[in-house]
């Protein structure tokens, strides 16, 4: 799916000897990826889909609300304290809370201490960097399913590993 844009740019210069105001328009036409068709959705609605609830409902917005581009959330000691006192809750509520997070497939674990939000219910960043992160789902005929994505090249590329 490409989308066709133009672009426009007008230019003026000034002849240094005659003083003469010289005009020119030139148009760049382009083809971008367009953004596929989305529902928005809000994050209390995922949480909801998701049996996410109470206190932990509140975590994921936080962690999702501070997540770099290409959805990376780090969830180092200190950023999990600051939003414990954020929402005067425990320590061991947000620890929780992403461990959860982590079971139900909203955040994928990328290293110690990092994750990423699944990129087929959050993105933030550059659609062309989200749309490589999609996950890939093949089906067997038996049921069975095989999950494969092209996660660890794009870190690597986006985080200069």
């Amino acid at each position: 799916m490409k989308k066709k844009v133009s672009r426009t740019e007008l230019r003026t210069e000034v002849n240094n000897e005659t003083g003469e105001i010289g005009r020119e328009v030139k148009t760049d036409t382009f083809l971008i990826d367009r953004e596929p068709e989305f529902v928005k959705l809000y994050i209390q609605d995922i949480a909801r889909l998701n049996d996410v609830t109470g206190k932990q409902n509140q975590v994921l917005l936080e962690f999702v609300r501070h997540m770099g581009y290409n959805n990376i959330i780090p969830t180092y000691k200190p950023i999990k304290k600051m939003i414990a006192r954020k929402l005067n809750i425990s320590l061991h509520t947000v620890d929780s809370a992403v461990k959860t997070f982590k079971k139900k497939g909203l955040f994928i674990s990328v290293d110690r201490g990092i994750y990423m939000a699944d990129p087929e219910l959050f993105g933030r960043g550059k659609w062309s960097d989200i749309q490589n992160l999609r996950l890939v789902i093949d089906y067997n005929q038996d049921g069975t399913k095989k999950l494969s994505s092209n996660l660890p090249e794009q870190l690597q590329l986006k985080l200069g590993l």
